[in-house]
C-alpha cells in the first residue's frame, strides 16, 4: 500500500505494518516530528489496517464495513483525543472517558485504536491514568501518540512506547511533491518555502497558498526600505503585530543568517531565502561580520523571550532592539 498523498511516509508505514503483520508490533507507538510531516495521515492509515476485516500483508481492503466507517470518520472502535478549543492541556477526565468507553462498549472490529494528539499536553493526573492502562492494555487495543515537543513528555510515559521520528523528505522529493500538488512551479519560491518550514512540504504548501507568503514578501520589502532610509523604527508596526509577531521575527532572523553566510563566503545555493538575494546582499553590506553576528544573537534572544514570557512589554523591547540594530550597538534589550 503506497501512501500516495505523502510518498515520503511509505518507508516508515511499511516498516510499522510489517512489525504488526509478523505479530511483533507494540501496543503503544509515539510518532514525533517538530513540523507537520503527515503523522496524522500515517497514524490513520496504520489504524485502518489494524481495524480492517480483510487486511493482508501491508494493505487494507478499503471496501469492508470497517473501512467504510473509517472513511466517514464514524468507527466506534476508533477514539481520538486532541486539545479542546483554547484549552491549555488534556485533562484526566478526557482520558477517563476514553478508557471507560474502551471497556464499556463491545468491540465492533478486530482492534480498538486510541489516538492522542499532542500528548505533551497531558496533565500529570492524565499521564498517571494513562500509565495504568498502558501497563496492562486490553486485548487488541493499540495506542498511538503524536508529539511536537518530545522533551516535554514524562520519561515514565516515553519508556512505555516505541518511538518513531517522522522526518521530512529530501528537498528534491519535497519540491517534486509541491509541483504536483499546487499551481506554482517557481523552483526558487518552492525551495525557499521548504527551507523556511524546516523541510516540511505540507507546511510549505500552506505557506504558499495562504497570505503568509505575501506577508513575508511585504516584510522583506519593508526591511529593504529601512536599510535605505536608515529609519528602522518603521518596522515596529509590522513586528509588534500580535498575530504574526513570532513568525515575522523568525523570518527576519533567517535573513540575518543568510547575510552572515554571504559575508563568510557561503555559496548562495545554501541560503534559506533564495528569492531575496538582493536584500541579503544589502544587509551584508550594511553591517560587518562581527556586527551581523552580534545582532543576530540579540534577535534570537528576543525571539526566545517572546516565546517564553507573556507578561513583558513586547513593543518596548522591539523598539529597543530596532534602535540598537539601527545604530549597530549590541546592548541587550532584555537587560
Amino acid at each position: 500500500m503506497k501512501m500516495i498523498q505523502y510518498p515520503w511516509l511509505n518507508t516508515i508505514y511499511n516498516q510499522i505494518l510489517f512489525s504488526y503483520d509478523i505479530k511483533k508490533g507494540h501496543h503503544a507507538l509515539l510518532l514525533y516530528s517538530t513540523q507537520n510531516n503527515g503523522e496524522d495521515i500515517l497514524i490513520n492509515s496504520i489504524a485502518r489496517w489494524l481495524i480492517c476485516k480483510n487486511s493482508f500483508k501491508i494493505k487494507y481492503c478499503n471496501s469492508c464495513s470497517d473501512c467504510y466507517l473509517m472513511n466517514i470518520g464514524q468507527h466506534p472502535d476508533y477514539y481520538q483525543l486532541d486539545l479542546k478549543y483554547q484549552a491549555q492541556s488534556i485533562g484526566v477526565d478526557s482520558i477517563r472517558d476514553c478508557i471507560d468507553s474502551i471497556y464499556r462498549f463491545t468491540q465492533y472490529s478486530k482492534s480498538k485504536i486510541v489516538f492522542i494528539q499532542y500528548i505533551e499536553y497531558l496533565t500529570d493526573e492524565a499521564v498517571n491514568m494513562l500509565l495504568k492502562i498502558l501497563e496492562e492494555p486490553p486485548d487488541n487495543t493499540y495506542f498511538f501518540f503524536r508529539s511536537r515537543k518530545i522533551i516535554n513528555i514524562p520519561l515514565t510515559l516515553l519508556s512505555r512506547c516505541v518511538k518513531w521520528v517522522v522526518t521530512p523528505p529530501v528537498e528534491s522529493l519535497g519540491i517534486e511533491w509541491l509541483i504536483n500538488n499546487q499551481k506554482l512551479d517557481n523552483i526558487l519560491f518552492l525551495t525557499t518555502a521548504l527551507r523556511l518550514n524546516y523541510g516540511s512540504p505540507i507546511e510549505a504548501k500552506v505557506m504558499l497558498q495562504s497570505d503568509q507568503w505575501k506577508a513575508r514578501v511585504e516584510l522583506c520589502n519593508h526591511i529593504n526600505d529601512v536599510i535605505k532610509n536608515g529609519n528602522f523604527l518603521q518596522l515596529l508596526p509590522i513586528l509588534k503585530n500580535k498575530e504574526h509577531r513570532y513568525i515575522f521575527i523568525s523570518w527576519l532572523i533567517t535573513l540575518l543568517v543568510d547575510a552572515l553566510k554571504y559575508r563568510q563566503g557561503v555559496k548562495e545555493k545554501f541560503f534559506i531565502n533564495l528569492d531575496q538575494l538582493q536584500l541579503i546582499l544589502n544587509i551584508s553590506v550594511y553591517w560587518k561580520v562581527l556586527s551581523l553576528h552580534n545582532q543576530l544573537s540579540q534577535w534570537i534572544i528576543l525571539f526566545y523571550y517572546f516565546q517564553r514570557f507573556d507578561n513583558i512589554n513586547h513593543e518596548l523591547l522591539l523598539t529597543c532592539r530596532l534602535l540598537n540594530w539601527q545604530q549597530g550597538t549590541i546592548e541587550s534589550c532584555i537587560q
